[in-house]
């Protein structure tokens, strides 16, 4: 936690100029970056993982962008005494299509964006087990000068671990609400509050539901340099590594990344 409250003071006292025409609330803006973060996860059973994650995103003319994101870290062992795993973490390559789009307005809808996301497990413990591909649509509408919504809802399909059995079907629905003020607190600030629902209706994880509540908050160091502090925390199941019977780690209780990226 005492990174939190760090990444957090240098946000604040980040140069005093806000980035222009870089809006990072929006998911649906198209820009191409590249930065590390460190990442500490908390499981159920006392265990932690902390890792450095990489993430980058290149933007492909006005309408597309890839993203992906990979780590490495090491799992440390709490109920086991001196327990540690160490090595590449779990993944995610996204591409995102953005159909037409008008930010100029202020109060309704905007317009919408489809995407293809593939997330894969990583080989240390506590990241094993897990991998998906989502299909899905993200429409965005405007609630003042402020305030935006967004409604990305996908259909799922999951595998365990090295893509061997086929864990189910389901769909996901993750509202987004994101405030950004022309005059924030510090230089970029935004928040947004993104909670996500995902329900399985076929194959090992029927009827199976799992949530989650995002919490990010960030700004900018200078016109291109941005960071950002994101707090999650799990509800119900974690379904990214649920199997039928317990899994070793237990499942992800919370988690808290702190990155910055680098706009080119």
């Amino acid at each position: 936690m005492r990174l939190f409250f760090l990444m957090v003071t240098l946000v604040v006292l980040a140069a005093q100029a806000r980035a222009e025409g870089i809006d990072a609330s929006d998911p649906t803006k198209i820009y191409s970056y590249a930065g590390p973060g460190y990442k500490y996860t908390e499981f159920a059973n006392g265990d932690n993982l902390q890792e450095v994650r990489v993430v980058g995103n290149v933007g492909l003319g006005a309408s597309d962008m890839v993203m992906f994101e990979i780590g490495y870290g090491e799992y440390n062992g709490t109920v086991q005494r001196g327990e540690k795993e160490t090595g590449t973490t779990n993944g995610r390559a996204r591409w995102f299509h953005l159909f037409d789009m008008d930010n100029t307005v202020l109060k309704g809808y905007r317009g919408w964006a489809t995407q293809v996301d593939l997330q894969f497990e990583g080989n240390v413990k506590g990241t094993v087990g897990s991998n998906s591909i989502a299909l899905g649509a993200l429409p965005a509408y405007g609630l003042g000068e402020a305030w935006s919504f967004y409604l990305p809802i996908n259909y799922v399909s999951s595998w365990g671990e090295d893509w061997k059995d086929h864990t189910g079907h389901g769909a996901s629905i993750a509202p987004m609400l994101a405030y950004a003020p022309a005059e924030g607190p510090w230089p970029g600030f935004y928040i947004q509050f993104w909670p996500n629902y995902t329900r399985y209706f076929s194959g090992d994880l029927d009827g199976e539901g799992g949530a989650a509540l995002d919490i990010t908050v960030g700004g900018s160091f200078t016109d291109t340099i941005l960071g950002g502090v994101t707090f999650q925390q799990n509800f119900d199941k974690d379904l990214a590594y649920h199997k039928p019977t317990a899994g070793p780690s237990g499942p992800n209780d919370w988690n808290v990344f702190a990155n910055i990226n680098f706009y080119f």
